[in-house]
C-alpha cells in the first residue's frame, strides 16, 4: 500500500520555523499539510531550546541587534538576511502571544513560558494546539526522502510512514523546508538525535545550493559528569566562577577569550580553548573544570545556572563543595540552504526557513538568535509560499515517485546485516573525532574516507518495516550532510568562527567569501561567492 496526500503547500518539520510557517500560511488561506519525523512539535531543536529570543525589544535597538549579530558572525553573515532578522525580529517575537505562547519581555528580547515550563515545550506545543484547532492537518512519524520536480519546479515529495509501515506520496505546489540542522551527526550533542541534516540532503539532490557548511557551532559548557545529563551551564557559575584545566590554569585568560558573556558571544573561541586543553592532556576525562563553589554559596534557592537549578547544583552535583566537569557539545549548524530574503531557493516552489538555511548567523551564532531566526523567516516562508501557489495547478507525481518507491522495496529485502543505529553511531564518532571543534587536513581526509567506507556499509544495512526503515532512510541523508560539512571544511584553509584548523590557525582576509556546495551531475561541487551574493 502507498498513502497519497495532496495539498497546496507541504511543510517539512514541526519545530519553530515549520509551525510559524504553517500559522502564516493558514492565515493566508492556503491548503497545507505539515509532515514530521516525530509526533508534531516533538524531537526538534526548538523544543529543547532555552526559550530565549534576541530581538530589538525592551530597550535594545535594531542597530545594536545588528552589530551583535554581525560581530559574532565574524564577517560571514549575509547582510541582507541579517537586515530582515533585526528589523522584523521585535514585531515577530511579540506577536507569538496570539498563538498561545506566554511571552515575557526583557531588555534585548523575550523569554517564552511560565515558571514550570520545560525548555521549549512552551513554544512548539501551544503552536501545534493552535494549528490543530484551525484544522491544519499533520502527518506524523513520517520521513521525507525525495523532493519531486517537473520542468524545474517543485510538484511533490516521497516519504515513508513508520507507523503505517508504508510509503507515502505527496502532491503539492510548493514545499517549505523547515527540517532543522545537523547537530545529531555528532557523538556529543544537545540536539535531538533526529536532527541529521535531512533538509540539506533533500535540497542538494533536487538541485538547490547550500552554503557555509563548514561552520558547526559547539556550546562550550555542557555538564560532563558521569551518569548525569548533558545540561547546558550558564549564568553566574560561568561568568564569576573559574573555568580551568587540571593544573588550575584559567582557560579563558590563558587563551585570551575576552568577549563576555561567554555563552552569547564567545562560544567558538571558548570551545576551541577548552578542546585544546583536553587534547593536550590537561583535562579530566575529556572535560575541563568549573570551580564555582563561592558563587553557589552566595546564591539563593530558586536560582538557575543555565538548565540546572540551584538545588541540582547543590544536592546532585555538590558544586558548592568541589569543581565540576564540563565539555563542549554540538549545538547548532550555521550553514545550510541558500535563500533570498523571501525564503526562496533557486528551485521554483522550494522555500526554506530556520536552521536548515545558511547565511543568517555567519561563522558563529549569537545566543538567542536561533529562535528569532525561525520565527522571522518561518513567517516569511509561509507568506511567500501562500502567494506563490495561488495561480498554479497540480501535476501528476506518481510516475516521478517510482524510483524512490523501488529504493524502499530493495531496502526491505535484506534479512541480515548491520542495524541503522550501528552505522549512525560510527558516523557520529567519525564526525566528532575528525570534523569537530579541532580540525586539520589529515583529520578531514580521514573523515571523508571514513564517510565513504560507511556508505559501503549501508549495502548491508537492515531496514525492517516500521521504525527501523525510518532510521535506515535517515542514514543515507546523514551521510550526505556529513560529506558536505567535511568537504567545506577541507576547502576553507583558514580558521574563522566555529571553524578551526590547526594547520591554518589564523583568519585570512582572502577567505571573506561564501563557500557554496552544489550538485554537478553525481558529484559534489565546491564554489565561492562574495559575501551577500550567494543567491543569484
Amino acid at each position: 500500500m502507498v498513502s497519497f496526500y495532496s495539498s497546496d503547500i507541504l511543510i517539512l518539520g514541526t519545530g519553530g520555523a515549520g509551525l510559524r510557517a504553517a500559522a502564516e500560511a493558514q492565515e493566508n488561506g492556503a491548503n497545507l499539510l505539515v509532515v514530521s519525523k516525530a509526533p508534531a512539535g516533538y524531537n526538534n531543536c526548538t523544543i529543547v531550546a532555552g526559550s530565549g529570543y534576541l530581538a530589538a525589544v525592551g530597550g535594545m535597538s535594531i542597530d545594536e541587534h545588528r552589530e551583535r549579530t554581525l560581530s559574532t558572525g565574524k564577517g560571514m553573515n549575509d547582510p541582507n538576511l541579517v537586515d530582515v532578522l533585526v528589523k522584523e525580529g521585535g514585531k515577530r517575537v511579540l506577536e507569538l502571544e496570539k498563538y498561545g505562547l506566554i511571552v515575557n519581555v526583557r531588555r534585548g528580547g523575550i523569554h517564552v513560558g511560565g515558571r514550570d515550563t520545560k525548555l521549549g515545550e512552551g513554544i512548539t506545543l501551544p503552536m501545534v494546539e493552535y494549528l490543530k484547532k484551525r484544522k491544519v492537518d499533520f502527518v506524523e512519524n513520517t520521513i521525507i526522502t525525495k523532493l519531486l520536480k517537473k520542468e524545474d519546479r517543485i510538484v511533490g515529495a516521497v516519504g515513508y510512514d513508520s507507523i503505517r509501515k508504508e510509503p507515502a506520496i505527496f502532491q503539492c505546489k510548493a514545499i517549505i523546508l523547515a527540517t532543522g540542522g545537523a547537530g545529531g551527526l555528532y557523538k556529543r550533542t544537545d540536539c535531538p538525535l533526529k536532527t541529521t541534516g535531512d533538509g540539506y540532503a533533500l535540497a542538494y539532490h533536487v538541485g538547490a545550493k547550500l552554503r557555509d557548511m563548514e561552520f558547526v557551532q559547539f556550546f562550550p559548557l555542557a555538564l560532563a559528569e558521569p551518569g548525569l545529563p548533558n545540561l547546558l551551564v550558564d549564568g553566574p557559575v560561568v561568568e564569576e566562577g573559574k573555568i580551568m584545566n587540571v593544573l588550575g590554569e584559567d582557560i579563558p585568560k590563558k587563551h585570551q577569550v575576552t568577549e563576555r558573556p561567554f555563552i552569547a558571544k564567545s562560544r567558538d573561541l571558548l570551545s576551541r580553548a577548552m578542546m585544546k586543553e583536553i587534547i593536550r592532556g590537561d583535562g579530566v576525562d575529556d572535560a575541563v573544570l568549573i570551580d564555582a563553589q563561592d558563587v553557589i554559596k552566595r546564591s539563593a534557592p530558586g536560582t538557575s545556572f543555565g538548565m540546572g537549578s540551584y538545588e541540582f547544583f547543590v544536592e546532585t552535583l555538590n558544586a558548592d563543595e568541589r569543581p565540576f566537569r564540563v565539555a563542549p557539545i554540538c549545538h547548532h549548524t550555521m550553514g545550510g540552504v541558500i535563500t533570498n530574503t523571501e525564503c526562496e531557493t533557486d528551485i521554483p516552489g522550494l522555500y526554506a526557513a530556520g536552521e536548515v538555511v545558511g547565511g543568517v548567523h555567519g561563522a558563529n551564532r549569537h545566543g538567542g538568535n536561533a529562535l528569532t531566526d525561525v520565527t522571522v523567516f518561518g513567517a516569511r516562508a509561509g507568506e511567500r509560499a501562500s502567494e506563490y501557489v495561488k495561480n498554479l495547478s497540480y501535476e501528476p507525481v506518481e510516475d516521478l515517485a517510482q524510483s524512490e518507491l523501488e529504493k524502499y522495496d530493495k531496502l526491505r529485502e535484506r534479512e541480515t546485516g548491520y542495524t541503522p543505529e550501528t552505522i549512525m553511531n560510527l558516523l557520529r564518532e567519525n564526525m566528532w573525532e575528525n570534523a569537530g571543534i579541532i580540525r586539520d587536513s589529515f583529520m578531514l581526509v580521514d573523515a571523508y574516507e571514513r564517510i565513504q567506507e560507511i556508505r559501503t556499509t549501508t549495502r548491508k544495512m537492515l531496514a525492517y518495516p516500521g521504525r527501523q526503515m525510518l532510521f535506515a532512510l535517515e542514514v543515507f541523508m546523514a551521510l550526505d550532510a556529513s560529506e558536505m560539512i567535511v568537504r567545506a571544511a577541507m576547502a576553507r584553509s583558514e580558521s574563522r568562527g566555529a571553524h578551526f584548523r590547526t594547520d591554518h590557525p589564523e583568519e585570512d582576509p582572502k577567505w571573506i567569501k561564501t563557500l557554496i556546495i552544489s550538485k554537478d551531475e553525481n558529484a559534489m561541487k565546491i564554489g565561492t561567492a562574495p559575501i551577500g551574493e550567494a543567491f543569484n
